[in-house]
Order: structure tokens, then C-alpha cells, then sequence
């Protein structure tokens, strides 16, 4: 089985990072950019999985489960419209206390030398990654009890949980990458500058999207361009307006 699943962990672990780096480099909200992100979604869920299944412990199937949340969470927030929710928020919320607790206690473990570290990167890595889901948990609580997001807050929660998940491809990618490099080359700061990056890269957009109040050039034409509402329509076309530019702006 192992012989079976290994592959396709592999292919999915490629798509992903390709599927990726093609999402954060085309027009936002444009065809293409939706399609690499689906692709990249799709490619998330089979590396999550076949994680799972390879793991040798309880932390792997955890970092599986982590994966898939983070990119089904960020995908279904750019689906959503404003002030939507439902019980898949619910739903998610118990997911992503559940992997809180279990990677928190899997970092705990390290830092005291229970469990062995591969690498020194491993245990702030480790407490990084509890520390997001159980970040995105209570983002998940506070949706439901919100009544759902609108606006900049909702694409900022698609676009930081798809960043995040591109974030755990691209360590994925390049810690098994690196390993084939020759001796003598600086691996881990190849990896570590890799993942850096990418978080880098999500607080540029994420900064983009709620400080500067971004929006593509489409939607600034249409803002521009639309008529002036009058007193019976104006709830009616401003928040047409308000929605499509939150959905070109993903």
C-alpha cells in the first residue's frame, strides 16, 4: 500500500506548489486565478490525505487533517457570499479544536524531548502550526457567531488560509526536495528561506486587503463607473456593487 500511496503523495504534493505559485501570480478574481485555486485545493486534499495514511503517529494524521482544513476552509470563504454561514463553519470549527489540542501537545512534546526532533526547525515549526489552527478555530467561532464576514474580512480569511496551506506545501515540498541535494549545501536554510518567503508574501496581500482597502482594477471601474442609486434601490445596488468586488478581489 505504502508503494501505491507514496507516488500520488508526491504528484499531489508537485500540483500543489505549481498550482500555487500560479494562483498568487495571476489576476485576482480572474478565470485562471479560480482555476489554479481549485486545482491547488483539490491537489491539497490528496497530499492531506496520503500524509495521513503515510504517517507512522498520531502527529502526522494530525498535520493531514490540518492541511485539508486550512484549504477547505479558505476555499469555501472565497465561495461564500457576504454574511453567509452555515454549518460547515460549525463543523470546522470543531475540526480545527481538535487538531489545536493535538499539535499543541505534539509541540509540548518536543520542545521537552519526549518525542525526537529530525530537525531544529521542527519545534518552532511545530508550536507555529498549532498556534495557526487554533488561530483559525476561533476565526471560525467568531464567523458563526458573527452571522458570517463581508467584505475585505472575508477575503482576508480566504486568502490567509489558502496562504497558510501553500505555506505547509512549500515546506513539504522543499524539506523532501533538499534531501536529495548534494552534501555540503545549506539545506535548511533553503528550507527555512522557502517558507519565509511565503508568509511574507501573505502579509503583503493580507495587508493589501485590509489596510489599503485593494481592490483590482475591474472593481475600481465598476466603483467608478456605476450610476448613482436612487432612494428605493440604494441598499439594493450598493450591495451589488459590494459583492462583486469582494469576489474579484479573491
Amino acid at each position: 500500500m505504502h508503494a501505491i500511496i507514496l507516488p500520488i503523495h508526491i504528484a499531489a504534493g508537485t500540483l500543489s506548489v505549481l498550482a500555487g505559485v500560479a494562483a498568487l501570480l495571476l489576476r485576482k478574481g480572474g478565470r485562471a486565478h479560480r482555476t489554479a485555486g481549485s486545482a491547488f485545493v483539490v491537489a491539497m486534499i490528496v497530499m492531506g490525505a496520503t500524509a495521513a495514511a503515510l504517517g507512522r503517529d498520531v502527529g502526522n494524521t494530525l498535520a493531514g487533517g490540518m492541511t485539508i482544513y486550512m484549504v477547505a476552509t479558505g476555499w469555501t470563504a472565497g465561495r461564500r457570499r457576504d454574511g453567509q454561514v452555515g454549518g460547515f463553519e460549525i463543523a470546522a470549527f470543531t475540526v480545527a479544536t481538535l487538531c489545536g489540542i493535538g499539535l499543541t501537545a505534539g509541540a509540548v512534546l518536543l520542545a521537552i524531548g519526549v518525542r525526537k526532533a529530525d530537525n531544529p526547525f521542527i519545534i518552532p515549526v511545530s508550536f507555529l502550526l498549532a498556534s495557526a489552527v487554533i488561530l483559525a478555530a476561533a476565526g471560525d467561532l467568531s464567523v458563526v457567531l458573527r452571522r458570517g464576514l463581508s467584505g475585505a474580512q472575508r477575503i482576508a480569511r480566504h486568502l490567509w488560509r489558502m496562504c497558510f496551506g501553500f505555506f505547509i506545501a512549500v515546506g513539504s515540498f522543499t524539506a523532501q526536495g533538499a534531501s536529495v541535494l548534494p552534501h555540503g549545501f545549506p539545506r535548511q536554510q533553503l528550507l527555512l528561506g522557502a517558507m519565509i518567503l511565503v508568509l511574507v508574501v501573505m502579509s503583503y496581500w493580507l495587508v493589501r486587503v485590509l489596510v489599503t482597502d485593494w481592490r483590482p482594477r475591474a472593481a475600481q471601474t465598476s466603483l467608478n463607473t456605476a450610476p448613482m442609486p436612487n432612494a428605493l434601490s440604494e441598499g439594493t445596488s450598493i450591495g451589488r456593487v459590494d459583492a462583486t468586488s469582494g469576489h474579484e478581489a479573491r
